[in-house]
């Protein structure tokens, strides 16, 4: 079976059109993560962190990603430098993050199905205007 998702480590990047996430410190939950990746018809790439990256390499998967999703508790220099961005979401806090991100999330799945919903609603709505293009 052949995958439409393309999993990218430190210290590599993939750049393509695909639409991506970074997930940082999600290692419990990267299986689930990509057994719901592999559902959409499209192809997505998942930038996934290990305990040997750098601020340069995670930075780069940021701005490549169109959202991300943080565990709180893996890394106190990666949740001060990303839990005041839009697109994340983090998950595994201790204490509250509100007045910085109100994408607070119990579990790392929900942002991940709604992100997959949009980008089935949009091939949707791209093969409705292939028939009147």
């Amino acid at each position: 079976m052949q995958s439409n998702v393309t999993v990218v480590t430190p210290p590599d990047v993939y750049y393509a059109k695909a639409p991506s996430i970074l997930c940082i410190g999600c290692d419990d939950y990267i299986e689930n993560i990509l057994d719901n990746i592999r559902r959409l018809p499209i192809e997505v790439t998942v930038y996934t962190t290990n305990k040997q990256e750098d601020l340069e390499w995670i930075s780069t998967a940021y701005y490549q990603a169109d959202i991300s999703i943080l565990n709180c508790v893996y890394n106190e220099t990666f949740l001060g430098f990303f839990i005041d961005k839009t697109q994340v979401y983090y998950y595994n806090n201790k204490k509250s993050y509100k007045r910085f991100n109100l994408n607070e999330v119990k579990d790392p799945i929900d942002p991940l199905i709604k992100w997959m919903t949009k980008w089935q609603d949009h091939k949707d709505q791209f093969e409705k205007n292939k028939d009147f293009m």
